[in-house]
């Protein structure tokens, strides 16, 4: 095998950060492998969202999201989907990166060891009022947060080079999760201890790997304290990822699977802890407009709260969305109120207005939907129309019936449309798309349950 020590450094390939990847995601579904078949059950309408999208959310809890340069600031990089907001990222982490509002957790100990049980009580609290959705989601910052901790997020040098192959399944040995404790409480502060004998066996399993390299673990945390960090810590861990890859994989496996056994430790307590039988929410009333924040009138940060904007094509610079407020200007574009949502210069593949997930619709197969909205156009081509979402438990879209369209200039005119919803619809959800080459402003959304 070549050696890789002599190597300039700038020269070493770059790493993905602890747990990159479909990692999260990995361990997290390996954790709900292991949850008894009645507590399975009860989470299973969520359990797919949980391993797929809840998990990542601390890692999505950023600014930058619907802002240029893919992250990095950099103008010939592509626009970043509005991730954050379409899922209310921020409501469930308690923390918002705009207003600088809540609290911010760094995703390693010692300060996980406060955010973890915060986000269980949080997620215990969402059970017992029967909504498994929000508690779902808590439990998927919670569980990214075990997972970082367990790939030493707290010592960088070795958090970037703790991965493995994810085109390999996990497959962690069997487990039989256990109950935390008899309250809330109790189980919180037991979690706590749960994971420090976790990074206590992660600790175990790495440090002869990194012996190998020539910087045992107690050296690495030693230099993990100096500002800067000294780039010999990542060296070590890049030579021990490719100059022991089969010590480094089996080290890296058995940090996820002590993750794993924590989360599932999680996971079945605060399942346990919920009533059963669960609550099931009633039917949406009928005659009734459904819809949060329908004239936007309500302020979130940087836009209306309850909505986001859908990029549908992320290399357009010249395509904007606005939460537009009347001024003083003779023409108010606003059907009531002082707010509407517009979209201007929109690309040929359009933008949208979306209603974030936290404020979609919970709904039921055979039910039937009446919704409406009103567009203002002034374009030469281009055109606007309603669509409704209908979505699965996987938030899979099943159907996106559409309403009539408007195009060109002229007054407010209503855009409807009536749907029976499909076989194993979960999810209903506005999105007002134009791809109009001038403005067209919405307002006054309505949704009603009419069957």
């Amino acid at each position: 095998m070549t050696s890789l020590r002599h190597l300039p450094f700038l020269l070493l390939p770059t790493l993905v950060f602890g747990w990159g990847g479909t990692e999260h995601s990995q361990i997290t579904a390996e954790a709900v492998r292991f949850m008894p078949a009645d507590l399975a059950a009860l989470m299973a309408p969520e359990a797919g969202a949980l391993t797929h999208i809840y998990c990542e959310f601390p890692d999505q809890n950023w600014p930058a999201y619907g802002k240029w340069g893919d992250g990095n600031a950099e103008p010939y990089l592509p626009r970043f989907a509005d991730t954050r907001r379409e899922w209310d990222i921020t409501f469930y982490c308690g923390w918002n990166p705009i207003t600088r509002e809540g609290t911010t957790y760094p995703h390693s100990t010692p300060r996980a060891y406060e955010a973890v049980p915060k986000y269980f009580l949080r997620a215990v609290e969402a059970l017992k009022a029967g909504r498994l959705e929000d508690a779902a989601r808590i439990l998927g910052v919670a569980v990214h947060y075990i997972e970082d901790s367990a790939a030493f997020g707290h010592l960088q040098g070795v958090h970037r080079g703790l991965h493995w192959d994810t085109r390999k399944p996990l497959q962690s040995p069997d487990y039989t999760p256990q109950n935390l404790g008899g309250t809330p409480e109790a189980a919180a502060q037991k979690l706590v201890e749960r994971m420090k004998e976790m990074v206590e066996a992660t600790e175990t399993a790495v440090d002869p790997v990194f012996a190998k390299a020539n910087m045992p673990l107690t050296e690495v945390k030693r230099l993990t304290q100096l500002d800067p960090v000294p780039k010999e810590v990542l060296r070590a861990a890049i030579l021990a990822k490719h100059e022991f890859p089969e010590d480094m994989d089996k080290a890296t496996r058995a940090c996820a699977t002590a993750a794993v056994q924590v989360c599932a430790d999680m996971l079945l307590t605060a399942l346990s802890i919920a009533p059963k039988p669960f609550p099931q929410p009633k039917p949406n009333a009928m005659g009734v407009n459904l819809v949060f924040n329908p004239s936007f009138e309500k302020a979130g940060d940087e836009n209306a709260e309850g909505w986001c904007i859908g990029w549908l094509d992320l290399n357009d610079k010249t395509g904007r969305a606005e939460w537009y407020r009347a001024g003083t200007h003779w023409d108010k574009p606003v059907k009531k109120g002082e707010r509407s949502a517009m979209v201007l210069w929109a690309p040929e593949k359009g933008i949208e207005w979306r209603q974030t997930w936290r404020n979609a619709l919970r709904v039921n197969p055979g039910e039937v939907y009446r919704a409406s909205a009103w567009v203002k156009s002034r374009t030469e081509k281009g055109r606007s129309h309603l669509t409704l979402e209908l979505c699965d438990t996987n938030y899979h879209a099943l159907a996106q019936p559409k309403s009539n369209e408007v195009e060109g200039k002229g007054d407010w005119t209503e855009l409807k449309l009536e749907t029976t919803l499909p076989l194993d619809a979960r999810w209903l959800r506005v999105i007002l798309h134009s791809n109009a080459d001038g403005a067209a402003w919405f307002d006054e959304v309505k949704v009603e349950r009419v069957r």
